[in-house]
């Protein structure tokens, strides 16, 4: 069994202004003590590095990330995400083949009323400059997360574009439909998660393709503490696989 285990590669994704030592630090060293090879990298959306890269960017880190599992023998490659780390390895499973993905308190969702409303003007002078020529032009924009916190940040227009455009490669609801064939999606639902979100995470259960091997489990906690809630859940799915 523990050989088993040695073969899955999870990679923990933090989720918005967090860091890799943050909310998903707890599972991240749940699953390494478990037996499971673990990497926990930080993302272009911490709180250090405030969007430095957009999706080019994203998908050549995490691609480092997992080749770097598998030469230390991961034969499975999984992606745990937490809120914006959920958008960010929904996204990575949907441009690249991995053995699974899990959800957690998902985030991010560029395409719903709330953030459409939120970044609107944000936006829209983004894609003025894009449209100008000036992709690299910086933008300020207020960053919503959840409690209704949020906080002024600097980007360029055409990173800024990769993760709030809700026609951009950020769209949960794409992305759900993009997932390959046989991949594994775990949908890890916090009960006291705010409404909003619940049903945006239960709206992407829904739009992955019946050839994907989906599920979905609820965990007594709110949104910063389902990844330590979740743990032993996940533990159990990974061993599904």
């Amino acid at each position: 069994m523990a050989g088993e285990r040695a073969e899955v590669g999870v990679v923990v994704i933090h989720g918005k202004w967090d860091m890799p030592h943050g909310h998903s630090s707890g599972l991240a060293n749940y699953l390494s003590h478990e037996g499971f090879l673990v990497a926990t990298p930080e993302m272009p959306w911490s709180g250090n590095r405030q969007y430095d890269k957009g999706v080019d960017g994203l998908l050549a880190e995490l691609d480092k990330v997992t080749d770097e599992l598998r030469a230390k023998g991961a034969k499975k490659i999984v992606l745990a995400g937490h809120s914006q780390g959920a958008a960010g390895g929904l996204y990575y499973a949907s441009q690249r083949s991995l053995s699974g993905v899990v959800l957690i308190a998902a985030g991010g969702h560029p395409q719903s009323k709330v953030f459409m409303s939120h970044y609107q003007t944000s936006v829209s002078e983004a894609k003025t400059l894009v449209a100008q020529g000036k992709s690299d032009a910086m933008v300020s924009f207020s960053d919503l997360n959840t409690g209704n916190r949020s906080r002024t940040m600097r980007s360029t227009a055409r990173i800024f574009l990769d993760y709030f455009d809700p026609e951009g490669p950020f769209n949960t609801f794409d992305n759900a439909e993009k997932i390959k064939p046989g991949t594994a999606v775990l949908v890890v639902i916090p009960g006291r998660e705010t409404e909003w979100l619940k049903s945006m995470a239960d709206k992407v259960l829904k739009k992955l393709p019946g050839a994907v091997k989906a599920s979905r489990t609820e965990v007594d906690a709110d949104h910063l503490g389902a990844p330590d809630a979740a743990k032993s859940a996940i533990r159990d799915w990974l061993l599904a696989l």
